[in-house]
């Protein structure tokens, strides 16, 4: 008796610096649970939405929603894009500039079914610096334009379209069915089960083959 109550202390000793090192180790992981968070949230991004379509006619949608995107922003994007871009990084932006970059980001969100704003964000700020970084170069014989840009619908070994490490962040998110080596084309937001086989694909071209057809199940062109 008089030995068990000798080993108290040192016992209650014991518990007390577990609970210190338990303590410590619920702070850390808190810490690493939080940095994690954070860098998910810098990788998301760089993950451009997908969008699933059931039918040639919901694929077509899709299409036609991207072009009135596309025509709308050539239409209202300002001619003096190139200095307003500079007064915006010294703090003195015009609210109309303010006013358009919203407007974009809104309806690309829109575009793309409010899956990620994020996303959205980052890639109209990164195509509007892009394009006045190689403003008046020439690809494929043609003046860069920044809603070709941010569509993504360029080759990018040039460097003259998206940025190559934001090209290379955004293929880790590149679908594990996708055959397609990159994933910035927003002509790849939507995919399908192929009518043929049930895979899924993003191919498309509804309207040379007739269905929505994997790349190994496409039909002679129509």
């Amino acid at each position: 008796m008089i030995d068990h109550y000798n080993e108290l202390p040192h016992s209650v000793n014991v518990i007390e610096r577990m609970n210190e090192e338990l303590y410590e180790v619920q702070k850390e992981n808190k810490k690493l649970k939080m940095e994690l968070e954070g860098f998910h949230k810098l990788m998301n991004r760089f993950n451009m939405p997908r969008i699933k379509v059931d039918t040639v006619e919901e694929y077509q949608l899709f299409e036609s929603k991207l072009e009135g995107f596309e025509n709308w922003f050539r239409s209202e994007q300002p001619e003096n894009i190139s200095n307003e871009y500079i007064n915006s990084k010294r703090g003195s932006s015009s609210s109309k500039y303010n006013d358009f970059i919203t407007d974009t980001i809104n309806k690309l969100d829109e575009l793309t079914n409010h899956i990620n704003r994020e996303w959205c964000q980052c890639r109209i700020l990164t195509s509007i610096d892009m394009f006045i970084k190689t403003e008046g170069d020439i690809h494929c014989e043609e003046e860069v334009c920044l809603i070709n840009i941010i569509i993504g619908l360029n080759n990018n070994s040039d460097e003259e379209q998206l940025p190559k490490i934001y090209c290379e962040l955004s293929n880790k998110f590149i679908p594990e069915w996708s055959q397609s080596d990159e994933h910035i084309n927003m002509m790849n937001i939507p995919y399908y089960k192929c009518e043929k086989c049930g895979k899924y694909d993003d191919g498309g071209e509804t309207e040379i083959y007739g269905g929505l057809f994997c790349i190994d199940c496409q039909p002679l062109p129509q």
